[in-house]
């Protein structure tokens, strides 16, 4: 692969040049300030900009355009790192010698005009797609009240001390009420003016001829190009918190928070992923062996490792009588591991998983591209160095790693139905 860069005054574009895929992939990475207030708005936007256009007036003419570009859709969605929220616009269309002459600039014409021609009408969006946004929206919440793992998740993040971990990334359904067709449109128009702008492109193609079409849509639809995203390292922690709701349901649901402290750069690209595998990911895994194959203390458990945020989280499905036991023997785990208790087997196994992870990464357009944005924004090491690194780890490293790890939350969602069952 080979990959170029070109910096204008108000965004950034990237190429990344393959013939290894018959498709180009386009991705718009919009970055602000991390704004709780905005969240909702945000998940609104999405669904508007999706539902209708300027020029294609609701659901089903976008339909048939897609289907017309050979399913060349636009896909939106965002995410927060530390201190910043990112929005990203992506479409993956088939190169014009697989479908016909004028494909690949009809569907990026269709994918800006989506973007910056929003059906927006006397300085309002239009009123029966605002509707069906709010709606969906709605309809989005309520079925996320169901996702009891979910919950029990943004429930333990809302006691933490990260600001930017706190909020439901889509916002409450209560922030709809203050939603309204001019402020939306007032958000957008801010989105734009206040983001930091990069445009990836993945895939075979002509630089020139690209360079063209992107820049006649873009050109002056931006107004600044300064990504404010700051490393986020904790240097202490603030001590235990602990609370527990209670539901009407069979499941009880444990949630435990770690802050990494001082975590290095090679540590957060390199040791943390396989680390996380000997830890708690997967069957063969120090929690999912010890916790509910031998000691059948949970229906289910896990680790996830928040690189950018430096937070490792543990969810287990339980029976609320064996809270205590789980808790214990999860600390006992991570005990084990600072002691140096990683069997050659456990640790080969995770470097081996590893490679395979990465290998599948080289094999999708939007992986590379995910990468390499993580990459150029946020600083994360690329998939070449990722796999050149990994022949270099050893195992006093992860145990040097899980004696930074640090308790900050236990919660629990407890199950009212769960003695009854059993």
């Amino acid at each position: 692969m080979e990959y170029k860069k070109y910096d204008y005054d108000t965004y950034t574009i990237h190429f990344i040049k393959t013939d290894k895929f018959k498709s180009i992939f386009i991705s718009l990475v919009l970055i602000n300030e991390f704004n709780k207030d905005s969240l909702a708005k945000n998940f609104v936007l999405r669904k508007l900009l999706t539902l209708s256009s300027k020029n294609l007036k609701n659901e089903s003419e976008v339909a048939k355009k897609v289907y017309d570009l050979y399913n060349a859709g636009l896909f939106i969605a965002n995410g927060v790192c530390n201190n910043v929220i990112y929005t990203n616009f992506d479409m993956e269309t088939l190169e014009d010698k697989y479908t016909e002459d004028g494909q690949v600039q009809n569907a990026l014409n269709y994918f800006f005009d989506t973007i910056f021609y929003p059906n927006i009408v006397d300085g309002e969006f239009e009123k029966t797609n605002f509707e069906l946004a709010i709606k969906s929206a709605k309809d989005y919440y309520d079925r996320e009240k169901e996702n009891k793992v979910k919950y029990a998740c943004n429930r333990a993040y809302s006691i933490f001390d990260n600001e930017y971990l706190k909020y439901d990334l889509n916002g409450e359904k209560e922030d709809l009420k203050n939603i309204t067709q001019k402020n939306m449109v007032e958000y957008y128009n801010d989105l734009f003016k206040k983001s930091c702008a990069n445009i990836f492109i993945i895939g075979n193609f002509d630089d020139e001829e690209m360079l063209n079409i992107i820049n006649t849509n873009v050109n002056g639809k931006f107004y600044k190009n300064e990504n404010k995203y700051i490393d986020g390292v904790y240097k202490e922690n603030s001590g235990i918190k602990e609370k527990e709701d209670i539901e009407n349901n069979n499941q009880s649901i444990l949630v435990m928070i770690y802050k990494v402290l001082n975590i290095t750069k090679r540590e957060r690209n390199v040791i943390s992923p396989i680390f996380n595998r000997v830890f708690g990911v997967g069957n063969n895994s120090k929690l999912f062996k010890n916790i509910r194959e031998e000691k059948s203390l949970c229906y289910d458990i896990r680790s996830i490792f928040l690189r950018e945020e430096s937070v490792l989280m543990i969810r287990s499905g339980i029976n609320s009588e064996s809270k205590d036991r789980v808790i214990e023997t999860i600390k006992y785990e991570l005990e084990n591991i600072q002691k140096g208790n990683i069997s050659d087997k456990e640790f080969d196994e995770a470097i081996k998983f590893r490679k395979r992870t990465l290998k599948q990464f080289e094999d999708e357009n939007d992986s590379i591209s995910y990468i390499k944005q993580a990459n150029i924004l946020f600083g994360n090491d690329d998939l070449d160095k990722r796999m050149k690194e990994l022949k270099t780890v050893t195992k006093e490293e992860l145990i040097e790693f899980a004696k930074k790890i640090d308790l900050s939350v236990i919660y629990m969602l407890k199950g009212e139905k769960s003695n009854e069952q059993d």
